[in-house]
């Protein structure tokens, strides 16, 4: 029997099945396009979460010997030294390994007794959550250690370029719907009992350390106007590899050592903690090693965590 000579009822029957499997063809590619596109925007997530990871964790920087090399032009350099990470004192001869095999670890001292014109010294270790009230404030390098240094609880008020002028306008912090400046948001949330500052390395290509030292001063000043009961701890700056260096003429271990000194000396003139968290990280020779960082300045994981360990094991009590 011919097609022409077949039932209406079998005519009807290949037309619906053609029709069904048409459909069904039609089905699968569209959930094949969708199952795409769910793939492609998962991958630009992990793409995107990776950029910001590398970034933070050590992105090539950009020549900080082109930063400014006066105060008229200390923006420029906050954004070339923003992607720089922590800076060294290179007075620190202890290496890491000798900073957490310290076996002296003796009760914290008082405020009342201490000697300000001295780090603090190795105190028996207090639980992470000792910094639940405690405020950190900084640039790039203080926003990788709240990333990735495992601390929990404590405020973080850091971001990249910041400086110890920036710091007091430079909207910066969203609160309240509204995006306001690291001094304006502690207004705001004045029941923090200790404060962690780092600041320093964006400020290496200032044209005069004593302004430098000047702001840093007015910072202090600022916090204890809005908690007078807080603990400040100044921490010094971290170290650069032994490569930037080498080869850097404004962010180098040199000259963050003398920044260092006068950090120590500003911290024992205002009665704050001196914290000399570079030895934490620097080798013997008090450069970054390698190992802990990507561009010679920002600190990976391993190296936030050893700042961490050093935290916890250099506090001062409350009186």
């Amino acid at each position: 029997m011919s097609r022409y000579q077949q039932r209406p009822e079998q005519r009807y029957r290949k037309k619906r099945m053609k029709r069904k499997i048409r459909n069904r063809i039609l089905l699968v590619s569209s959930g094949a396009m969708l199952l795409t596109i769910l793939c492609l925007a998962f991958l630009l997530v992990i793409y995107q979460a990776f950029r910001v990871y590398a970034q933070d964790e050590g992105s090539a920087a950009p020549n900080p010997s082109e930063s400014a090399s006066s105060m008229s032009t200390s923006s420029t350099t906050e954004e070339s030294v923003s992607s720089a990470v922590s800076q060294t004192p290179v007075e620190s001869s202890a290496s890491s390994e000798e900073v957490s095999s310290a076996s002296s670890q003796a009760a914290s001292p008082t405020a009342d007794s201490y000697d300000y014109t001295k780090p603090v010294p190795v105190t028996q270790e207090v639980p992470v959550s000792y910094f639940k009230d405690a405020v950190f404030l900084g640039d790039s390098r203080m926003e990788g250690f709240m990333l990735y240094s495992g601390i929990e609880g404590a405020k973080s008020y850091t971001y990249k370029g910041l400086m110890v002028d920036t710091v007091m306008t430079k909207p910066v912090i969203p609160l309240g719907g509204k995006t306001v400046s690291v001094m304006d948001a502690l207004e705001q949330n004045p029941s923090f009992s200790k404060v962690y500052i780092l600041f320093g390395t964006n400020e290496l290509g200032w044209s005069y350390s004593s302004v430098f030292e000047k702001k840093y001063g007015e910072l202090i000043d600022r916090i204890r106007k809005i908690n007078p009961n807080a603990q400040i701890y100044v921490q010094s700056i971290l170290p650069v590899s032994e490569k930037k260096n080498e080869t850097d003429s404004v962010y180098n271990n040199q000259k963050i050592a003398t920044y260092n000194q006068l950090l120590q000396e500003l911290a024992a003139e205002k009665k704050v903690f001196y914290v000399n968290v570079a030895e934490a990280v620097a080798d013997s020779k008090g450069n970054l090693p390698d190992s802990d960082t990507v561009d010679g300045v920002h600190l990976k994981k391993a190296a936030c965590e050893k700042w961490l360990s050093y935290l916890v094991s250099h506090t001062v009590a409350v009186n």
